[in-house]
């Protein structure tokens, strides 16, 4: 709806002392108009999600805690929404911190019944933090165990249990340890695999692919060759920056006999044995080489490219930042549209001779824009998209260049191709298909852990 010639006649007079402030500002960048802006955006859906759950959490915390994040994998919350029980509705995995001592954690499960909600499980983390949790079906039987990693302080390793759903309650099946972990799935198949990282020295490491058979755990060799194809590259990129390194030789190796590629194996063995390290001893060296060797005939494929059914998978960690992104990028297109308007009535305003347009109601405060943000992005991201001047304040509400744009990038194919772990930060770099087109980009996104979940720190409209 357009403001009336009272009401636009008073705020045009304003507009001098606004064009005034804005220039002692250093002038006004506002709305920016990126490569992609080609198509009109989706509307995301102008809610904070979770904050219900999150809320009924809080209720339920044991006495002196607070919600608390795992320190991975990247994208989780301090409160999960999953079915753990089967039933077809989900319950809320809640993680928590002792608020007099921080080397005290948990977690618990809330279910909610026809007037409540109910804590089902409750388990005192066996660390000080919570290295590592969420819920994945490991079974294959279609129900998602509860996967908790503790580690505990001076300890290098974690301790990972998983719980499944028995007999009306969750009960612990396995405990395994390890340094890092993954959660992975591969294409045509809903059981998730465990890939279980032991460090041996540095960041080199014994590495295995587990699956769950019968009552226990075994290495899954079966997916090994596709497995090992990511762990190849990871120890190329190890050699790339330490080369003389015997150690990490000897574990691309152990990977390319992995992954079936025994000629390959042969090649960095060779080259390992001769930097004469004392670590890994040439005995070592030398029965990985036998081992190879016995393959060679056996393995019938051009030894240039890999093995021909190689199955593609996905990390849940992987999955969750792509979701994460997405959502991102999809609540700032919904800001840059300008929100919610009743019936598509947009109120529009005269400043420096550029036509301006309200936020919708859901969007019209500092307070509002800022709340609907934080679901993805940290404070300091949105304060930096905020100082742009791409939305600013007049007369008490918010209000943004009346123009429209949107972005072609499709995140629901998008892949994650690399990413650079500092603790409570992460680095991603994700190639992104361009509309239907074979063509693609490469954004790089930033995250970070915070109180509330990890959260995106680059700057809202910069992916």
């Amino acid at each position: 709806m357009m403001a009336t010639d009272g009401m636009k006649g008073k705020r045009q007079k304003a507009a001098v002392m606004v064009v005034f402030i804005m220039v002692l500002l250093n002038g006004c960048n506002l709305f920016p108009a990126p490569e992609s802006l080609i198509q009109a955006p989706k509307q995301a859906k102008a809610v904070n999600q979770g904050q219900d759950l999150v809320s009924i959490a809080q209720r339920n915390l044991p006495k002196g805690s607070k919600l608390t994040v795992p320190d991975g994998p990247v994208g989780m919350e301090p409160v999960v929404s999953v079915d753990l029980d089967g039933d077809g509705r989900d319950e809320a995995l809640v993680f928590y911190q002792s608020t007099s001592h921080d080397s005290q954690v948990g977690a618990f499960v809330l279910k909610k019944n026809s007037k409540s909600w109910e804590k089902i499980f409750i388990t005192k983390g066996s660390g000080n933090k919570i290295h590592w949790a969420n819920a994945a079906d490991v079974m294959g039987d279609k129900k998602k165990e509860l996967l908790l990693g503790w580690q505990s302080e001076g300890s290098a390793e974690s301790l990972l249990e998983i719980f499944h759903w028995k007999k009306d309650k969750l009960t612990k099946l396995k405990e395994l340890t390890y340094n890092e972990m993954e959660a992975v799935r591969f294409e045509d198949e809903e059981k998730t695999r465990l890939a279980v990282w032991k460090r041996d020295m540095a960041d080199a490491y014994k590495i295995d692919l587990l699956t769950w058979k019968g009552d226990s755990v075994i290495s899954d060799r079966e997916y090994y060759p596709s497995y090992f194809q990511g762990v190849i590259t990871y120890y190329q990129r190890r050699i790339a920056e330490v080369p003389d390194a015997a150690y990490y030789w000897y574990y691309l190796a152990d990977a390319h006999l992995k992954a079936n590629l025994p000629e390959q194996a042969i090649h960095a063995i060779d080259k390992g044995m001769s930097l004469n390290s004392v670590v890994p001893t040439k005995g070592y060296f030398q029965t990985l080489r036998m081992q190879a060797e016995k393959m060679v005939p056996k393995v019938n494929f051009i030894t240039s490219n890999p093995p021909k059914y190689i199955s593609k998978y996905s990390s849940l960690e992987d999955e969750l930042i792509i979701q994460k992104v997405r959502e991102a990028a999809s609540q700032y297109w919904y800001v840059m549209s300008g929100g919610e308007y009743p019936e598509g009535k947009i109120e529009t305003v005269m400043v420096n001779d550029q036509e301006y347009r309200y936020l919708g109601k859901d969007l019209d405060t500092r307070a509002k824009l800022v709340k609907y943000l934080s679901s993805s992005f940290t404070t300091s991201a949105i304060d930096s998209f905020q100082k742009k001047k791409t939305i600013f304040e007049f007369f008490g509400k918010l209000i943004q260049l009346n123009a429209d744009g949107g972005s072609l990038l499709n995140y629901h194919q998008a892949q994650v191709v690399q990413k650079k772990d500092k603790g409570n930060e992460m680095e991603v770099d994700m190639k992104v298909p361009v509309g239907e087109t074979n063509s693609y980009e490469f954004v790089h996104v930033s995250f970070q852990k915070t109180e509330n979940g990890w959260r995106i720190f680059s700057e809202p409209g910069t992916f």
